[in-house]
């Protein structure tokens, strides 16, 4: 963050804290929250914290320490949450635990969270944090029937609120249901327009086109530093073609938090794209470094060393990044399309095979065995591959049917 950046801010929160002087905690909840949606998470719990003397008991006394909790919870930090969960107990109890689950959810642990979210009920049995705390721990414990059960709960409950429409479209999309996840994932942006959240989950979800990329634009306008928006806007703008804003937009992600793999393998996607392979290989080994096992940077790292000609290497590192993601058949199509142009036609075919024999709805797979036959001139073959390619998922049709009318 540049120094003019930080004096701004710093500016922005002084002239903050001294309207919050004279303010009523109902607008320090509204000038908290507003200052959470924009990432501004340590200045928003110090505005919330000022309500906490004026406001003792009552809903507004407990909707304050909630928003300071969650700014905690979406600043990473889960200790400093469950302290701020804390003091909800003598204001409304069934809210400290459902804050709690909230808290336990950072990181995972739904083994605590759903325990929490059951004492919350147990109190107040339709409270909607809960409903969604628990929805949301059901789901990671892989439970989808019973975790859309509890969403479709808090829905009944509050029917104006976001965040159980956002997690029910999260949930719908893990089951492959996209329409009806889209659907619940703009209700979720309708009811809160202002929420980044709603906005990312949009942009991630969405074909990689205009539409997400509008999404995204808004999500970072309303969260300058949101690191996941700024990512993900590189993915969609290096899918429309556009390398020099993906790669801006992915430093952008980077300079939030460069410990990030997915981010940096991405990048290296960019820079291989832009046809800088010495630099995508340093990108992916960087992301490597980060976390080993990261199948997308071995994919890079592997793509990168067969721009570069280093073919053995290529499909040691291919082997490598099937080995990290087995449900991915996308190594071994690029694996093939490698060797191919390496010319070793005998193992780009045994990765065709492979690819198309455990993914057999894959239809880059298809496509990919089809080169492999029409290199070696077995037209029929290739037009068999290719048609079926044709039936198959994933599949780029106009460049496959000019492959087929290339035949002879």
């Amino acid at each position: 963050m540049s120094l003019s950046l930080r004096l701004t801010l710093f500016a922005c929160f002084l002239s903050t804290v001294a309207s919050a002087a004279g303010a009523s905690p109902e607008q320090l909840l509204d000038q908290g929250r507003a200052l959470r949606q924009s990432g501004r998470f340590d200045d928003a719990v110090k505005v919330l914290r000022k309500s906490y003397g004026r406001a003792r008991s009552g809903d507004v006394a407990a909707a304050v320490r909630y928003e300071a909790a969650r700014s905690l919870i979406e600043a990473g930090k889960q200790k400093q949450a469950l302290a701020e969960c804390r003091t909800l107990g003598p204001v409304a109890p069934a809210k400290a635990d459902a804050c709690r689950a909230e808290a336990y959810l950072l990181w995972r642990r739904a083994s605590l969270a759903l325990p929490s979210a059951e004492r919350a009920l147990s109190r107040a049995p339709k409270d909607y944090d809960a409903l969604v705390a628990k929805g949301r721990a059901l789901r990671q414990m892989g439970k989808p029937k019973e975790a859309e059960q509890a969403l479709r709960d808090a829905l009944t409950s509050d029917g104006k609120r976001y965040e159980a429409h956002l997690e029910l479209g999260e949930l719908l999309s893990a089951q492959g249901q996209k329409k009806r996840a889209i659907a619940e994932l703009e209700k979720a942006h309708q009811l809160a327009p202002r929420e980044p959240a709603p906005l990312l989950v949009l942009g991630q979800e969405l074909p990689a086109g205009k539409a997400a990329a509008a999404h995204l634009a808004e999500a970072i306008k309303i969260r300058p530093q949101y690191g996941a928006a700024h990512a993900r806007l590189g993915e969609v703008l290096l899918a429309q073609g556009d390398t020099a804003g993906a790669e801006a937009a992915l430093q952008k992600a980077l300079a939030v938090d460069g410990k990030q793999a997915d981010w940096r393998a991405a990048l290296g996607r960019v820079l291989l794209a832009k046809g800088d392979a010495t630099a995508a290989l340093a990108e992916a080994q960087a992301a490597l470094k980060l976390v080993s096992n990261n199948g997308a940077a071995k994919l890079v790292a592997a793509d990168a060393l067969a721009a570069k000609g280093d073919i053995d290497l290529a499909i040691e590192a291919y082997e490598q990044a099937h080995g990290y993601a087995r449900t991915d058949p996308t190594p071994l199509v690029h694996a093939a399309k490698a060797c191919l142009a390496q010319a070793r036609p005998t193992t780009a075919r045994a990765f065709a095979d492979r690819a198309t024999q455990s993914f057999p709805k894959h239809g880059p797979g298809w496509e990919v065995l089809g080169d492999v036959h029409a290199h070696a001139k077995e037209t029929a073959a290739a037009r068999k591959a290719y048609l079926h390619a044709l039936k198959s998922t994933g599949t780029d049709r106009a460049r496959v049917q000019k492959k087929l009318a290339a035949l002879k």
